[in-house]
């Protein structure tokens, strides 16, 4: 054979011994990037179960906050309708105190103004009957204050208010008796004269000592 041919001869077996190599490197390389490929794919499997894990974990935590975000809001509105309750109660206790208080105070103002009338139709009728008396009368109705109320200045109004209403029936009465009246008078100035003493024609005579001198006074000025 010459050189040629054997050239040819290990070129043949050369392409074919590289063909060989090479068909078993590539074999060998896609087991070897095949168990690598595996494991990755474990280590990712592995780790979607670990976040599975982790978010089922943060699921249920968030679903027991949910239950007791909805657990305090529902006591949060017992609460409110309770206080709505509470504030409407206290309103109305509050617009029955202002009208209480109110129909007290217009109350007032009517036993106020009442009172007023009172006091002023009491001293116009005063004022009338202080017109209408002699001036015999009034001394009389003084005398007649003196032996029956206290004179102090606090009280005045009061005892004239009543006095007017005792003088009232008093003064029907002796016009009524008006000649007893007179009588009364004459045995009382001629007790006088015969020498007894205002007090002691008071005892006899069953009367105030003011009054006895009243009348004694009255005699002496209708006297010549």
């Amino acid at each position: 054979m010459s050189a040629f041919h054997w050239f040819v001869v290990l070129a043949s077996v050369s392409s074919l011994v590289f063909a060989w190599a090479t068909y078993i490197l590539e074999s060998f390389k896609r087991k070897t990037e095949k168990s690598e490929i595996d494991e990755e794919e474990e280590k990712l499997v592995e780790l979607i179960g670990k976040v599975r894990i982790f978010v089922d974990s943060k699921l249920e935590q968030l679903d027991r906050k949910m239950e007791e975000a909805k657990a305090l809001i529902k006591d949060l509105n017992e609460q409110y309708v309770s206080l709505a309750a509470l504030a409407v109660q206290l309103q109305n206790q509050l617009q029955k105190t202002e009208i209480s208080s109110e129909t007290l105070s217009n109350q007032e103002l009517k036993n106020e103004s009442f009172k007023e009338n009172s006091k002023n139709e009491a001293t116009k009728k005063i004022s009338d009957i202080d017109t209408e008396l002699s001036a015999a009368e009034k001394a009389l109705i003084q005398g007649y204050v003196l032996k029956n109320k206290s004179t102090s200045s606090t009280r005045v109004l009061e005892t004239m208010k009543e006095t007017v209403d005792e003088y009232a029936n008093y003064e029907k009465n002796e016009y009524n008796d008006d000649v007893a009246k007179n009588k009364k008078e004459v045995l009382i100035f001629d007790m006088y004269l015969s020498g007894l003493e205002p007090i002691e024609i008071a005892k006899k005579m069953k009367m105030g000592v003011g009054e006895v001198q009243l009348i004694i006074d009255l005699m002496k000025r209708q006297k010549p």
